[in-house]
């Protein structure tokens, strides 16, 4: 995993949340009903309220006790995390606090949304306190390499280690990358779908 900070914000799988809901394209259950896809509404961790891109990163119990575990109890208490979409809470946030702090919050949006998804098709969750804990020590580690590169040549880029998977056979992977600069206050994003040989079928920007 690999996230690039200060002027861009960047995930290598996850279409992150800044230009997704803008896009609409999180496929949360209000979602994809939105897009007639005959599913249940309710959260599938809490199963209590309706998931919507809000509750599934900022008010659902399980999404408030991670970021109680990633010490970021009071960035969600925050005025930024009040009103507003997920996407606008997260462009209050960006230019409301600073850099170690935004990293974090990235960080555990990747993970909440990771175990949302983990829970749906493996039927496997791990705990608030595991969600939160993970993200923390992934921003620490992302921190450590981005040091360690600082002392190296400026000019060599990171390898990663993470390597495409097809998809099950008569499905499409849909592959997804974003940016968001802060001082302009805008975002970017691009898609690309591939079937289960690699074949290139559809692309958005």
């Amino acid at each position: 995993m690999m996230f690039l900070f200060d002027v861009i914000f960047k995930d290598n799988y996850f279409v992150f949340l800044v230009p997704f809901n803008l896009m609409g394209c999180i496929p949360t259950r209000c979602q994809l009903l939105e897009r007639y896809v005959d599913c249940d509404a309710h959260c599938p961790l809490c199963e209590d309220e309706v998931e919507d891109d809000v509750h599934a990163f900022f008010t659902c119990v399980s999404a408030q006790s991670s970021w109680q575990a990633a010490g970021l109890s009071s960035v969600l208490g925050s005025a930024a995390c009040q009103q507003g979409s997920a996407a606008e809470r997260v462009f209050a946030l960006c230019r409301n606090k600073d850099y170690a702090t935004i990293g974090i919050v990235a960080t555990l949006l990747w993970s909440i949304w990771h175990n949302r998804n983990d829970k749906i098709w493996n039927d496997n969750v791990r705990s608030p306190n595991q969600i939160g804990r993970a993200a923390f020590d992934h921003w620490n580690e992302w921190v450590a390499v981005h040091k360690l590169r600082s002392n190296d040549d400026p000019d060599v880029p990171l390898v990663s280690t993470n390597r495409w998977e097809k998809p099950r056979i008569g499905w499409l992977k849909c592959n997804v990358d974003a940016a968001f600069f802060v001082s302009a206050g805008r975002t970017a994003m691009g898609a690309c779908f591939r079937n289960n040989s690699g074949e290139f079928m559809a692309g958005i920007t």
